[in-house]
């Protein structure tokens, strides 16, 4: 009798702490930053937006294509604005210069894509029940599906297109179960919102850390060189390694390299 009280203590005070030790992993941020989203992630905009002269994104890049006017940089320049102009003439379109879904269409495009483009967000594979090291995880995982894809500025869509800095970023971030708003990939090919890296370092709720104290998962943000001005982003895999956007395509890279040296600072998004 006394050896079974003795083993059912033990099993009560195992089934206990193993109980304490699963809720102890559970992971939320602290109120003052990023909340981990238990659901989805929405982010603002309109999908399914007219493309303009100044925009820029993977919508742009396809336009670019078909009009010849890609030469490596996917912003809607006035060579294509021309050229999109003399198409819809030819076709009977408002000849707008900007391209709408009817423009879309005509060009050979599919419906779906005129809205698919605009609102993938990575799947949250995540939740608040789940540890720090795996929402880590999941953020670095969905940075390494655009891995080897091209460097295309203002693109934050699909793993199937390529991304720049701060759109990866924000993907990976998406998939870790934060949503940065009103920083937004829907919003990421408007005109300006290329520099979402300067938004992401600039925001309040994405606290700093020494760069000594750097960690896995943390963001690394490096000023242009010359200036105090933030143009780059990318994410720490630990070991002086990051995972980045950077032309000409996305990649893993030293920490410092030859093209990017001067680190403005780190900030932590799983705190």
């Amino acid at each position: 009798m006394k050896l079974k009280w003795i083993v059912a203590v033990c099993l009560g005070t195992t089934l206990g702490l193993a109980g304490f030790s699963s809720q102890a992993q559970a992971y939320q941020n602290p109120k003052k930053d990023y909340q981990i989203q238990n659901q989805q992630i929405k982010p603002d905009g309109t999908v399914g937006y007219t493309v303009k002269r100044n925009y820029e994104g993977i919508k742009t890049w396809y336009i670019m294509r078909k009009m010849k006017t890609y030469a490596g940089y996917d912003k809607y320049n006035t060579a294509t604005y021309y050229r999109v102009k003399a198409f819809q003439k030819k076709h009977h379109l408002k000849a707008t210069g900007n391209v709408d879904e009817k423009t879309w269409l005509k060009m050979g495009f599919t419906k779906s894509s005129w809205t698919s483009i605009d609102s993938y967000i990575a799947p949250l594979t995540v939740t608040t029940k789940n540890s720090r090291k795996a929402h880590i995880a999941a953020m670095i995982k969905q940075a390494y599906k655009y891995l080897g894809n091209p460097y295309l500025v203002g693109s934050s869509s699909s793993p199937k297109y390529g991304a720049d800095c701060s759109g990866l970023v924000m993907q990976a971030l998406y998939a870790g179960g934060i949503d940065p708003a009103p920083i937004s990939s829907i919003h990421h090919a408007y005109p300006g919102n290329e520099w979402n890296s300067r938004n992401l370092w600039a925001s309040k709720k994405l606290p700093r850390v020494k760069y000594a104290h750097r960690q896995r998962g943390d963001l690394i943000f490096y000023y242009e060189p010359g200036t105090h001005v933030i143009w780059h982003v990318a994410i720490y895999l630990g070991h002086n390694r990051v995972i980045e956007a950077w032309p000409p395509k996305v990649m893993v890279q030293p920490i410092r390299n030859s093209q990017r040296a001067d680190i403005a600072g780190v900030k932590r998004p799983f705190v």
